[in-house]
Formats: structure tokens, C-alpha cells, sequence
């Protein structure tokens, strides 16, 4: 029997406890709200209903009625659109292909970061530390000029970089080395109660912020 809440039926996710895709949705249900399911996903044992659906096991799934969905982007924009307050893309198509443009140099550039650090080590892992590191510096301005990156709002480029800019500790970055001013929007926005809450107790560990 399907959950309704509103004439909707409750969305499921699911998601994996450490890894930073799924802590960037979470982080997005947290913010606008949602009411859903999350699911806790061992790759190892995974449920047999979502890998019906999804055999190469791409997390994070979204599930809505019969509709799958997988792919970071296209679980934010869908979940963007289905619930739209607050709403976190603008009205106008201009500014929100500057916005969709922000998070694909994104995924092209810092958080290719992440697969190159958990999983090298020695001094391939050293070696991504120290060049994402002088990219950040590199970056000051940019955190600089809005109360939020790149905008004087909160938008779904934020909810996909914070969930990045928790690890970088954990990555083994020295975090008093980075810009002041992409250390005061980080620690702003950890004190969310957002944020907080799409923390899982794992991810807690990573630093002691909260």
C-alpha cells in the first residue's frame, strides 16, 4: 500500500550512509522539507526491488510510484520542481542556465576531486590534496561576493557544494589554509538545521563542527 500524504505518495530514496551523491540529496530533502522514505543501501546486499529496477546499482535512486530515477541532477531538478517551496532554481531561464552551468563545472572540476581521493593513496592521494587545495585558494573571490556561492540566494548549487566542502577535512585538507571566506559560508551553512539533519552519524565523524 502506497504512504499518501496530500493526495501524493511518499517518495523513497535510496541512499548510501558515507557517500557524498547521496549526502547531496539529502542534504536537498532537508532543506525544502520533504516528507520521504529513506533507505540505507549496503552495496554489498542490496534490495532486490532496487536492483529490479536498477541493475548497475546507481545511488542515489529515487522511487515515485513507478517512476526510477538515478543521476544526482536529475533527482535535484525533479525533486526541485515537484516541491517547489522554497524554490531553489529562479524564474528566469537565464539565470537558471548560469545556475545549471555553476554545477556542471562542478562535477567537472572540484568533485572530480572525490573519487580521486578515496580512492588513491601515498602520493597520488597527497598530490590530489595539494591541487584541490590551490584551486580552492584560487577560488576566494567566488565565496567572497554572495552570501551564497554565486548568488545573493540559496540555490541548488549550494545544496550540491556544502555536502563537498564537509569532506574536505576528512580528505586530509588543512582547512585553516583555505580562504576565510569560503570558511565562513561552510560553517554558516553546517549551522543549518538543514544541514544538520542530513548528516548521517558516520558522516558526523568527518569533523566536529556540530
Amino acid at each position: 500500500m502506497s504512504i499518501i500524504e496530500r493526495g501524493r505518495s511518499v517518495i523513497t530514496i535510496y541512499s548510501e550512509k558515507e557517500a557524498f551523491d547521496s549526502h547531496r540529496i539529502r542534504f536537498l530533502l532537508a532543506t525544502k522539507s520533504i516528507n520521504c522514505k529513506i533507505i540505507s543501501v549496503d552495496r554489498n546486499d542490496p534490495p532486490e526491488d532496487l536492483l529490479a529496477h536498477n541493475p548497475k546499482l546507481e545511488i542515489p535512486t529515487l522511487v515515485d510510484r513507478d517512476m526510477h530515477l538515478y543521476g544526482v541532477n536529475v533527482i535535484t531538478e525533479y525533486l526541485d520542481e515537484r516541491y517547489p517551496h522554497p524554490p531553489l532554481m529562479p524564474p528566469d531561464p537565464m539565470t537558471r542556465a548560469r545556475l545549471r552551468f555553476t554545477v556542471y563545472r562542478l562535477e567537472n572540476g572540484w568533485f572530480q576531486y572525490v573519487d580521486k581521493i578515496e580512492n588513491s593513496v601515498g602520493e597520488s592521494k597527497t598530490q590530489a590534496v595539494t591541487d584541490l587545495t590551490a584551486e580552492l585558494i584560487a577560488a576566494e573571490p567566488l565565496f567572497a561576493e554572495n552570501p551564497y556561492f554565486m548568488n545573493s540566494d540559496m540555490t541548488l548549487v549550494d545544496t550540491n557544494l556544502v555536502p563537498f566542502l564537509w569532506r574536505l577535512e576528512h580528505y586530509g585538507l588543512d582547512w585553516e589554509a583555505l580562504p576565510k571566506s569560503l570558511r565562513n559560508y561552510a560553517h554558516r551553512m553546517f549551522q543549518s538545521k538543514a544541514f544538520k539533519k542530513s548528516i548521517t552519524e558516520s558522516e558526523r565523524e568527518y569533523r566536529f563542527d556540530l
